[in-house]
């Protein structure tokens, strides 16, 4: 007898097993359903992200260096000697706490430089602050590339900038004119710093950005400039055109130093540019700010 032929009894008993209704099925609640739908679609988009994620991990991870290695008694009685100077002398033209916190930005500022600097392993060797104009971090080795040279100059406007952000927060909360003093004090002397001549960091920015990056980042420039006048933002448009041939003649001298990718350049011209315009908008926006507090005062 054939062990799978199925009998009229196993036929019936198949037959007579209770089949549960489809309406007692138990329902899913919407709020389950939309939970479960965001969670799948949150983890394919992170998992899509991964890679982005690790890239950026790994590029601030290169920066999680010590800024002060290699300094000794010497260059830290520079640093520390130099500040009180500058200190000092500020402070017989303004209010102290106005000059303490300039010269706190200004320090965040070099920290920055010193540590594109140690990122690059290269060596920072002395910080000095020099009254009524900023600070300077010297290299003991030089940078091997324009590309290199671009990073730490943006480097110090980057850190000096988001010291004058917390300040002008600072500001926000407790509405005290001294902090929006200090962060428009620190928006100018950052955008200052990137003017695109001699050592200044916008000196050694420019270095990375061909000529035709220069063009266009002048007209955005002319663009901002017409809607919001700023004398120092008109001084760099006017710099800006000069550096369309100073970049043409660089590229020749040293082909090696300045042999830049694509990327890199549109990198360095996107931060560049970038950060003009924010700081020329931040210095507009702060002092035209403090002028109208002080009108009340003025009558």
């Amino acid at each position: 007898m054939d062990s799978g032929a199925v009998t009229p009894g196993n036929a019936i008993e198949h037959e007579a097993l209770p089949q549960p209704p489809h309406d007692d099925l138990p329902k899913r609640h919407p709020l389950t359903k939309f939970l479960s739908g965001a969670a799948i679609t949150i983890g394919f988009v992170l998992i899509k992200l991964k890679a982005l994620v690790l890239v950026v991990f790994d590029f601030f991870r290169g920066y999680a260096v010590n800024p002060f290695e290699g300094f000794g008694l010497m260059q830290f009685s520079v640093a520390g000697g130099t500040m009180a100077l500058s200190i000092w002398a500020m402070a017989t033209k303004a209010p102290l706490p106005l000059v303490v916190g300039f010269v706190g930005i200004i320090l965040v500022h070099e920290i920055g430089h010193a540590v594109a600097i140690r990122a690059k392993g290269l060596h920072a060797g002395l910080m000095v602050f020099i009254p009524f104009i900023g600070g300077a971090v010297t290299l003991k080795d030089q940078p091997r590339s324009a590309y290199d040279d671009a990073q730490i100059g943006l480097a110090g406007p980057v850190a000096g900038t988001f010291a004058s952000l917390i300040v002008l927060q600072v500001y926000k909360w407790n509405d005290q004119p001294l902090y929006l003093a200090i962060a428009a004090a620190g928006f100018a002397v950052n955008l200052i710093n990137l003017l695109p001549i001699g050592m200044l960091d916008g000196g050694r920015i420019s270095a990375a950005v061909t000529k035709w990056m220069w063009v266009f980042g002048g007209g955005v420039l002319i663009y901002k400039v017409v809607k919001q006048p700023n004398p120092l933002m008109l001084i760099i448009l006017v710099l800006a055109a000069f550096q369309v041939y100073l970049s043409i003649m660089r590229e020749k001298d040293d082909k090696s130093f300045y042999d830049v990718t694509l990327s890199q350049r549109v990198f360095v011209a996107v931060a560049y540019f970038g950060l003009v315009i924010f700081l020329g908008h931040q210095t507009y926006m702060s002092l035209n700010r403090l002028a109208a507090l002080s009108a009340p005062l003025v009558k």
